[in-house]
Parts: C-alpha cells; sequence; structure tokens
C-alpha cells in the first residue's frame, strides 16, 4: 500500500508540474447545478494562477493556493438554460456545454438504491417512455477508499431512453415525479452500492464516536494496515480451500450411515437465524427426513426445495440429485423411483457466500411430490457445519471491510456540490445489529449535513416486507430496524416513506420502484416544493390506553381518516402482550376516523401492543384515505 501512496504522491506532483487546470468529474457537459442558491465552483490549476469561471453571463474569479486548489462563487441563478460555463486559467480553459440550473438530489443507499431502471415491474415501457431531455443523471463509478477523496469518476447523461435503463430507478421515478410536478430542471446523483452497511457511508470522524468501531478504524489507519490485508488474503485463501475440499464431502456427511446425533435443527425455508449461523459464511450441511406411503413406492419424484442462499448440492438416500446456484432460483430436482424408499433422508449441502444463507422461500415450494401428491418438507431440518468463515481470522476486502470506506470514496468528493437534498434506501445489511441503527443512522445525517454546512433535508425508504410471514408473533429484526428508521423522524427536515405494502417475499428487491419514488417524492413535493395539497405522512401511532381488556390506539397522519384496506374489510396485524410481554396475534377494530380498538381473548390485561411488527407483515392492512400505509410500530399504554 506504501508503493501505492508513493505512486500517488508522484501522479499528484506531475499533475501540478503541468499546470493542468481541473475540475471534479461532477462538473461536466449536461450537469444540473442547484438553482437559487450560489453555485460553487471548485477544482485544481498551477499554484498562483488566476481562475475565472463565467455562467449564464455571471464572472467570478479567484487564485490557487500553493497547493494548486482554488475555489469560487457564482451568485445564485433561477431555473432555466441550457448554459455554457466556460472555466479559464492562463491559456487554459474548460468548457462545459448544455448546462441547466435546476433541482439537484443525491441518491443513495445499498442495491434497492442501486437497483437499475431496466429491470424494474413493466421496464421496456418505463425505459420506452423516459424522454424527459431537462432531467439528467450521474453515476458515481463505486470506489472504496481508506482517506477522503478529492474526485470521483462519472459523467451527466441526458434522459432518454438510450440512456435511462442504466439510471437508479428509485432515483428516476423520485426525479420524475418532482420535473413533472415542478416543470423546472432535475439532476440526481446516484452514489450507491448493494449489500453495504450504513457504517461504510459514514466518514470517519462520525463513526469515530462510537467505541466498538475503535479497534477497526485504529488499524485502517495505521502502518499495519498493509500486514494486515496481506494476512488476511492468505486466511481467506485457506477458508476457500476449506469449502473446496469440504470435510462433509470427504467423509460422506449425504450418507443415511452418516451420524447426526450432535446435528442442530433449523426451521425451514427460513434464512439462517440463529446465533450460530446468522452471520455465517461458509458450508453448512442440511437433512430432512420424511415417509412414503407404500402405494407411492416404484414412481420417481419430483423434489422441490425452495430457493437455496448460495448454492446447493443434495442428495436423497445417499443419491445424488443435483445442484444449483443462485440465491433467488427455485430449486427442482427429479429423484428416480430406485432412490426412494419407505423411509427417506433428504441432505442438503448449502454453500453461502455472503448476506444470510439457507432453504428459504415460500412454504408451498418446499416439498417432494409422487404421483401428484405432495409432502410438505417444512419444519425442522438437522444441520451441522462444515466451514465457518468464524474459524479463520480474514477480512474480505469489500465496502464493509472497515467503516468510511464509500463514504471517502463516494460521497467526500461532492461536499459542497450545491444540493436540494438527499434521497436514501440503506438499511437490509444492518438488520442483524438493528439496535444500533437508533443512533448510526442520525448521526450520519447530522454529519453530512454539518459537513454540506446546510440543514438540507433527508428522505429515506423504510425497508420493505421480505421472508416468508409467521404464524405466530416472533421478534424480527426487520422490525426493530424500520422502528429504528422511525425513530430517526426525530430530526429537522426528514420523511420516511412507508413501503411495508410493495415488497416480496421471496426477493429482497422489489418490482414495484415506481411507488416508491412517487412516496418519496410526496415529502419533496409539500415540505420543499411548496404544494402543501400534497399529502405525504403516513399514519403513526400517537397514543394507547386501556379500556377493560381493551388497547384503544389513536393515530396522526389520517388524511380524511383511517382505512382498511381487504377484500372482506377486516383489520389485521395487531397484536398484544400482557405484562409477561409474550405477544399474540389480536383482533381489531376501526372506532372511530384516527383510532382502532385491539384485543385479544388470551391476555386479560394487555398493556403493549404492535402492527406490522414481522418481517413480512403481508396481512397488515390499514391506511389513510390517501393510500398511505400506516407506519410499524411497537407502543405501550399511558400510565
Amino acid at each position: 500500500m506504501k508503493r501505492f501512496l508513493a505512486l500517488s504522491v508522484v501522479l499528484c506532483c506531475a499533475v501540478v508540474a503541468m499546470a493542468q487546470l481541473r475540475l471534479p468529474a461532477f462538473f461536466g457537459d449536461h450537469m444540473v447545478l442547484q438553482r437559487d442558491v450560489p453555485v460553487k465552483v471548485w477544482g485544481e490549476a498551477a499554484p498562483g494562477k488566476r481562475v475565472t469561471v463565467e455562467l449564464a453571463g455571471k464572472k467570478a474569479s479567484a487564485k490557487a493556493d500553493k497547493s494548486g486548489r482554488w475555489s469560487v462563487s457564482l451568485p445564485a441563478q433561477q431555473a432555466g438554460g441550457p448554459y455554457t460555463m466556460v472555466v479559464k486559467s492562463g491559456k487554459e480553459s474548460i468548457v462545459y456545454e448544455d448546462v441547466l440550473m435546476g433541482e439537484v438530489w443525491l441518491c443513495s443507499g445499498q442495491s434497492n438504491m442501486e437497483w437499475r431502471l431496466r429491470d424494474v415491474r413493466n421496464a421496456d415501457t418505463e425505459v420506452a417512455n423516459a424522454n424527459y431531455p431537462m432531467m439528467r443523471s450521474f453515476n458515481v463509478a463505486q470506489a472504496m477508499e481508506y482517506a477522503p477523496q478529492s474526485d470521483l469518476r462519472g459523467e451527466w447523461q441526458v434522459c432518454s431512453p438510450a440512456t435511462a435503463h442504466d439510471f437508479s430507478a428509485v432515483g428516476y421515478f423520485f426525479a420524475l415525479n418532482v420535473h413533472v410536478e415542478t416543470g423546472v430542471p432535475v439532476g440526481f446523483i446516484n452514489s450507491s452500492w448493494g449489500g453495504t452497511d450504513i457504517e461504510s457511508w459514514m466518514s470517519l470522524e462520525s463513526i469515530g464516536q462510537f467505541p466498538q468501531y475503535n479497534e477497526q478504524l485504529s488499524l485502517m489507519q495505521s502502518d499495519g494496515i498493509e500486514a494486515y490485508l496481506a494476512n488476511s488474503q492468505e486466511q481467506y485463501r485457506a477458508f476457500e480451500k476449506a469449502i473446496r475440499e469440504d470435510v462433509g464431502e470427504n467423509e460422506k456427511w449425504y450418507m443415511p450411515t452418516a451420524d447426526r446425533s450432535n446435528w442442530a435443527t433449523h426451521k425451514a425455508p427460513l434464512l439462517w437465524n440463529n446465533e450460530e449461523l446468522g452471520l455465517l459464511d461458509g458450508v453448512v450441511w442440511m437433512s430432512y427426513k420424511f415417509t412414503l406411503p407404500q402405494e407411492l413406492l416404484g414412481k420417481n419424484a419430483i423434489l422441490s426445495l425452495a430457493c437455496v442462499d448460495d448454492s446447493d448440492r443434495t442428495w436423497v438416500n445417499g443419491t445424488f440429485i443435483g445442484e444449483t446456484h443462485g440465491y433467488n432460483v427455485l430449486r427442482t430436482y427429479i429423484v428416480p423411483a430406485e432412490a426412494l424408499t419407505a423411509e427417506n433422508e433428504i441432505v442438503v449441502k448449502v454453500t453461502d457466500g455472503g448476506s444470510g444463507g439457507g432453504i428459504w422461500g415460500n412454504e408451498s415450494d418446499l416439498y417432494i411430490m409422487v404421483d401428484g401428491r405432495r409432502i410438505s418438507l417444512c419444519g425442522e431440518w438437522s444441520y451441522k457445519v462444515s466451514v465457518s468463515n468464524t474459524d479463520y481470522n480474514y477480512t474480505n476486502v469489500g465496502p464493509n471491510s472497515f467503516p468510511s470506506l464509500l463514504f471517502n470514496g463516494m460521497i467526500h468528493p461532492m461536499i459542497g456540490l450545491g444540493m436540494r437534498g438527499v434521497i436514501w434506501y440503506q438499511g437490509c445489511n444492518n438488520t442483524d445489529r438493528a439496535q444500533q441503527y437508533y443512533d448510526l443512522f442520525p448521526a450520519m445525517i447530522n454529519d453530512w449535513r454539518a459537513r454540506w454546512g446546510y440543514e438540507f433535508p433527508f428522505y429515506w425508504v423504510q425497508l420493505a416486507n421480505f421472508m416468508q410471514p409467521v404464524e405466530v408473533p416472533v421478534e424480527s429484526n426487520w422490525a426493530r430496524l424500520r422502528d429504528a428508521q422511525t425513530a430517526t423522524l426525530a430530526l429537522p427536515k426528514t420523511g420516511q416513506a412507508v413501503i411495508i405494502d410493495l415488497g416480496e417475499a421471496n426477493d429482497i428487491h422489489p418490482r414495484n420502484k415506481q411507488d416508491v419514488g412517487a412516496r418519496l417524492a410526496r415529502h419533496a413535493l409539500h415540505n420543499d416544493y411548496g404544494m402543501t395539497e400534497v399529502y405525504h405522512l403516513s399514519p403513526m401511532c400517537k397514543q394507547v390506553v386501556r379500556n377493560d381488556n381493551k388497547l384503544v390506539v389513536t393515530f396522526d397522519n389520517v388524511a380524511d381518516g383511517l382505512q382498511v384496506h381487504g377484500r372482506y374489510g377486516y383489520l389485521c396485524g395487531f397484536a398484544v402482550a400482557g405484562e409477561d410481554g409474550t405477544y399474540h396475534y389480536a383482533q381489531a377494530l376501526l372506532t372511530n376516523k384516527n383510532e382502532v380498538t385491539v384485543w385479544c381473548d388470551k391476555v386479560a390485561n394487555p398493556v403493549k401492543v404492535r402492527y406490522a411488527w414481522a418481517d413480512n407483515p403481508d396481512d397488515a392492512n390499514l391506511y389513510n384515505s390517501e393510500g398511505l400505509a400506516t407506519t410499524p410500530f411497537e407502543a405501550e399504554i399511558v400510565k
């Protein structure tokens, strides 16, 4: 790494010696600059040289300092264009064409923000209709950096069917709603990376407030980082070798004669979520036994394993049946009749590369079928770990290896760029430590605002419903993280798009990004563009009181009143608990335009209530009259 740093220093010195006029990449042809605020422009030039910037008849100049850095501020401009921006220093000049003054929004987060327009619901139609020359997008090239950078890579593109397929879908639909409703140019900057933790988007200073990251921060800023990464690569190679030479296959764990007396149990279909497996990458063997009636013997069978994250090799009674790769691919195998007996055992070797693992999907997709008769394979499976990342001291170098890597490379270079605000879609990667999000998320927002020097609007998408619904109330990391997101609304100029009704049980990337962008845009249109007639708030729990054995929940943000969606009008999604804290699903009735009464015969003296508190609260059906889903919550009675 020192060699690379030295090379960087040499290159930087060469640039200065060449007296090259340069601006960061987000200043370019087709760019959109924020209207109605002073326009800050900066870059590099020969030390001591004067730099002049001209835009729309306005000029500003400054002298480059000893390191060659310069910055100017042009007077605020109204929406309009296209303009030409000219930057001159001595005999050097740079000309940017087709510059618009309008609204600029930064779009950031993980894969659901990165998700491209080409992959949304009705993608072909959406891309074909994406002919909006006054909308522009800038995709920030993904970059990890150990120290804050001054530039990044990317280019502005005019919105057209030829370019829009590669735009952030959420960014596009948000910008489209703003552009259509305001009539002004809109530029949206997509700085996102799938599968990333919030810690990587936080600055070194902001993450430094939290002692649990001190060891990581000290390491990444120390002289020993190069040796650590070299050792880490060696450990990772050993981990990969263990996967290739898996002890389970060598010892034939797939055979019915294998000893399973020390195997643990885990339900399927369900992503690994217990203490041993929750953070595991590696190889886990899973086993399930079933009985075939006599009349079904001697016939071929169809084995459906739902989905396996990330890949599987599957045996039935020691006979290899097949293998499939891909976390979201339905597994279907033919089991020959000769492989089946009255008492049978399925063994699945699951190899997981990161971010969850296991047999998952719809319960209806986990079965074996013989002669048209389905036998469910849902329930407790036995399992044993054969390879675990926890046995190897490695850091898989990626955006989550250390805090701040993406802030340094993909956010810091833009500090100072004029923008209206930020939209954010992230959180899935932090669900396994959701409690920390209560502190991390507001800390990041406050830090970004401090660095830009003003309290810009910050709107985010609450996590969608995902994974399989459950039959009884259980604790949910996804619900807890949603609650942390809701708690962050305590910060000023924030807003949340609730989308627990837009998710997909089998895909963490719901295709309906149209409604996601529209719900985000409601906040901007109402708060930032003066369209007070645009209703933007989801119902939220205001107060809970007890009336005998029932709880009365009062809501804010009901518009013209609460509504129950669904064919039969039954209100669902509520659970109550007594002093013991055990929740039971409850009956609920809409008793006023802003009031719901909840009760459960199993709980004589309820003191707590939850709504939509699950990974996938698929039956939650309480809305306001504007069609906005009610915010998930947990609350106690007023004492």
